[in-house]
């Protein structure tokens, strides 16, 4: 019972919910017994806003004389998405006493759990609509899987689906959201916890001698088996290491061993040679390091109940070592190999790093996405270290002891192999990468060190088992799945206090965590040269047009709830004008200046259209063009509609045209021809067209004539070395077409143009070669042209993300748009060399515009 003098309870509250999101400072009884039902019971007080009966006990989490309960919320039988809360006790004596509560439960959500959607069209929109950010993927195929409740707004019904397939050159295996009412797409979730090029130590690749545990068996044959560890209980909680023997990593996305893969074994208890180069026995031996580590932190194994622990090496890729590893949610995946790498399991840091993602799986839960995505990482970066530190007993003062897979290569040097620092003293406002959640996630991995980096700090500072047992408490007990920077350390702040900390100590882990500037309202300090025309883009296939002073773009609600809509404004600022009505979801827009067209489909996805309407909204939206299959680029000039579609019959991408009321015409028409990417202006049409000719691909714009019909196929750029070039996104402007092309299939394009009457005189504006830059998006308007480009340079930071770089369409040298520090993403040149692009500098994507070049960056 508190005393008379003790501080009334601390209670801060969370925006858009009446439960708080944490309560502090209690000392309240508890009922004894079951600690489900002891916090159940506490939960059912007023102060908390929240029914019981809609939270499902996840776990229990006992730690000396504390108890954590963690539940997930449901809301009328469904899950809701990253949704946890917590109760925190403290026993002695026979009794136990709530100390204090908290996390994320919704109470406002209100969600009819009927869908309009089958799962069968969220999955055909998922392929269609939301694989394509990760790149071209090859063999997607979606899993429908269960129904959820995302939490925006009052909630969104949503399908929840697993793409997987390859897109890149790289595994995709994603989890997918879909809006069960609208078909609107929300987000993606990547399972795979990829690694740069790391390395780590070890007996095995590095000729550390090691004791491995393994079995043998009736055949007289070892195999790596590990049944030592106190999570064997006789049927289950072993540690396997099994060898892949060079299959392809794209046999082992998804859960489980595929059947066919053998353990590593050996004649003898020796594993030799072959399972040092395969990886084997530095997975085998690291995994039984990490399960040590973590049960000297009270854990039993990753999953905290003793379950086996499965790691597969000696994966490739195509054929070629797959540099990589990663946790998958039921097993690691180690590739290496090859001149550049060992194994990626000669790593200790590695292993730990990869095993943590299952320790925090199946905690908090970190969504892999943005900010929590940062900290998910961020957490197994730390404990992936800390492992590695301790194991080998690497004092905190070396240099390398930050360094993660600093020992992977085989000829690079630690501090140039590492793929990450815990001590390079990065802060959030100046070194956050302003990157969109269609690039590494939201930067999951270019972010981590900003949190893990403070955690790293107080270790320094404090010792490893202190801090160790800090990072875990909090991430067990008090973190939740959406956690951001600031509610991280907000969640590392409770868990000091909860372990008893003096008030030095805990002022070391707040003055550690301002070091790296993670205070809430950080992203406020990061400036930019652009001005907002829309603040918060939430519409995930957003990509703006303009014309004259209009600009339009398809965006959903502040809280990302409802269907995207089809929004246009003035370039100078003002009100905003929705063109779009009804509750289909809206995408890709175009405008002349006059009208905006725009693509759509209804709530069940099982039709597509399209719609036009007066950008003064003088008449209502106008149904131009119905059908089944998914429409994507669109333009419009005046009169006359051209889009890009698929056609099934034929596996060709067509372009279609439509002038006023008459019926649409096939403009892609002849056989084993297909069209992208249409753009109109003062009556003709350009497409991009695609032919296979000679076994190869070939590519040049096309100028059609609106009004008579007739072609003018523009020449094709010669390529070097007798290969064809490649072609892309050609613009039609007044005067002339411009397109961007890659004439020695390096990945640099310079820019095109020909005359717009009849494609003759094509002149480079931007020469291709060594120089010209490796662009991202294209676009242009009557006096200049612009490339998003990645500019040159070896590492990721805000420098060498993509920017917009500008040149007079008459040619010229490129010059930077705008110097903010971010991404800048999709684009529309207007009228001068005003630019209108998608902006991740400022921590969200805004819509962002600018009337000239910047002088200086």
């Amino acid at each position: 019972m508190a005393a008379a003098d003790d501080p009334p309870p601390e209670v801060e509250t969370r925006a858009g919910t009446q439960a708080p999101a944490r309560v502090s400072g209690l000392s309240e009884p508890a009922q004894a017994g079951d600690p489900v039902a002891a916090a159940r019971a506490h939960l059912a007080g007023p102060r908390y806003h929240l029914d019981p009966a809609d939270l499902a006990p996840l776990q229990t989490v006992v730690d000396g004389r504390d108890e954590t309960v963690r539940f997930a919320q449901r809301h009328r039988g469904l899950p809701v998405f990253g949704a946890h809360y917590l109760v925190h006790f403290r026993t002695g004596g026979g009794q136990r006493e709530v100390i204090g509560a908290g996390g994320r439960f919704l109470t406002e959500l209100s969600v009819d759990p009927a869908p309009s959607v089958t799962k069968e069209t969220a999955a055909k929109i998922a392929r269609g609509l939301m694989a394509p950010a990760y790149g071209v993927a090859e063999g997607l195929t979606a899993r429908p899987g269960e129904l959820v409740v995302v939490p925006r707004g009052d909630g969104v019904l949503a399908w929840h689906l697993v793409l997987s397939g390859r897109a890149a050159g790289r595994p995709l295996l994603l989890d997918a959201y879909v809006d069960a009412h609208s078909g609107r797409p929300l987000f993606t979730v990547d399972r795979l916890r990829f690694e740069g090029p790391v390395q780590g130590s070890g007996r095995t690749a590095h000729g550390r001698a090691v004791t491995l545990n393994a079995y043998q068996r009736a055949d007289g044959a070892y195999e790596l088996r590990d049944r030592s560890r106190p999570m064997w209980n006789g049927a289950t909680g072993e540690i396997l290491t099994y060898d892949a023997q060079g299959r392809d990593v794209f046999d082992f996305l998804g859960s489980g061993i595929p059947p066919g893969t053998e353990l590593a074994r050996s004649a003898t208890p020796e594993f030799g040679p072959e399972h040092t180069g395969s990886g084997a026995v530095d997975a085998h031996w690291g995994a039984g390091q990490v399960y040590e580590y973590y049960r000297g932190l009270g854990r039993d194994g990753l999953d905290g109940r003793g379950g086996t622990m499965y790691s597969v090496v000696n994966v490739t890729m195509e054929g070629e070592p797959f540099a990589n590893a990663f946790w998958d949610g039921t097993k690691m995946v180690y590739g290496g190999g090859g001149p550049d790498f060992h194994s990626f399991a000669a790593g200790l840091d590695v292993v730990g790093h990869e095993m943590t993602h299952g320790v925090i799986e199946h905690s908090a839960n970190l969504v892999y996405l943005g900010q929590s995505g940062a900290i998910n990482e961020g957490l197994a970066d730390y404990f992936g270290n800390a492992v590695q530190v301790d194991t080998l007993g690497i004092p905190m003062t070396d240099p390398d002891a930050s360094l993660l897979g600093e020992g992977l290569c085989k000829t690079l040097p630690p501090a140039e192999c590492a793929g990450r620092d815990l001590d390079d003293a990065r802060v959030a406002a100046e070194d956050y990468l302003g990157v969109t959640v269609g690039f590494d996630n939201g930067g999951v991995h270019l972010n981590s060190t900003i949190f893990s980096g403070a955690l790293w700090d107080v270790r320094e500072r404090l010792g490893g088992q202190k801090a160790d047992k800090l990072a875990y408490k909090a991430l067990t007990e008090y973190m939740t799945p959406l956690d951001d920077f600031a509610d991280g350390r907000r969640a590392v702040e409770s868990a000091a206090r909860a372990l008893g900390w003096s008030v030095r100590d805990r002022l070391t882990v707040a003055l550690a965590f301002e070091r790296h500037g993670i205070r809430p309202g950080w992203e406020r300090a990061i400036p930019t040269d652009s001005r907002v025309l829309i603040d918060g883009i939430t519409d995930f296939n957003a990509i703006p047009d303009v014309a004259a002073d209009r600009y339009v773009v398809s965006n959903s609600s502040p809280d990302g709830a409802a269907p995207s809509r089809i929004l246009t404004g003035r370039l100078r600022g003002g009100r905003t004008v929705t063109l779009s009505q009804g509750d289909r979801w809206n995408y890709h827009p175009a405008t002349d200046g006059v009208q905006a067209v725009w693509a759509s489909y209804d709530t069940a996805g099982t039709s597509f259209q399209i719609h036009a309407r007066p950008l003064d909204a003088s008449a209502p939206p106008r149904l131009v063009h119905q059908a089944p299959d998914l429409v994507t680029d669109l333009d419009v000039g005046g009169e006359f509609i051209a889009w890009e579609g698929f056609d099934p019959a034929s596996g060709e991408v067509e372009i279609w045209v439509k002038r006023g009321g008459a019926a649409p015409v096939k403009v892609t028409a002849a056989a084993g021809v297909s069209g992208f990417t249409p753009s109109i202006k003062g009556g003709r049409l350009a497409y991009l067209r695609v032919w296979e000719e000679g076994g190869a691909s070939h590519g040049t714009p096309v100028i059609h004539d609106l009004a008579s019909g007739a072609e003018v196929v523009v020449p094709e750029v010669p390529g070097a070395g007798g290969l064809p070039s490649d072609s892309a996104q050609p613009v039609m402007l007044s005067r002339h077409v411009v397109w961007a092309v890659d004439t020695d299939a390096d990945g640099r394009y310079g820019i095109m143009r020909a005359a717009a009457a009849d494609g003759t005189g094509t002149t480079a504006v931007v020469p291709d070669g060594p120089a010209a830059p490796s662009p991202v998006w294209f676009h242009a308007g009557d006096t200049s042209v612009a490339i998003g480009a990645w500019p040159d340079g070896d590492t990721l930071e805000n420098a060498t993300l993509p920017k917009i770089l500008q040149a007079p369409v008459t040619g010229g040298a490129l010059r930077r748009h705008s110097c903010n520090r971010g991404l800048q993403d999709y684009f529309a040149v207007g009228e001068g060399g005003t630019i209108v692009w998608l902006d991740g500098t400022a921590g969200d994507t805004d819509l962002v515009t600018r009337d000239r070049p910047a002088v200086r960056c």
